[in-house]
C-alpha cells in the first residue's frame, strides 16, 4: 500500500512532525522525496511487521 504524505510546510522548523515520522519511519519505506520550493512530497510504502527492511 503506497500512501502520500504531502504539504509538510517548514520542513525543518516543526521538530514534532519529524520525530512522529522517524517514530513511525521503522514501519515505512521511503520511495521519494521532493521538495516543491514550498511544500515537501514524501512518497512511503507501508512496511508489514514481519517484512525485512
Amino acid at each position: 500500500a503506497k500512501k502520500n504524505i504531502a504539504n509538510i510546510w517548514k520542513w525543518s522548523t516543526f521538530s514534532e512532525e519529524k520525530e512522529a515520522l522517524l517514530a513511525v519511519g521503522t514501519k515505512l519505506k521511503i520511495l521519494s522525496v521532493h521538495y516543491f520550493g514550498y511544500r515537501w512530497e514524501i512518497e512511503v510504502e507501508l512496511m508489514e511487521d514481519d517484512e525485512e527492511v
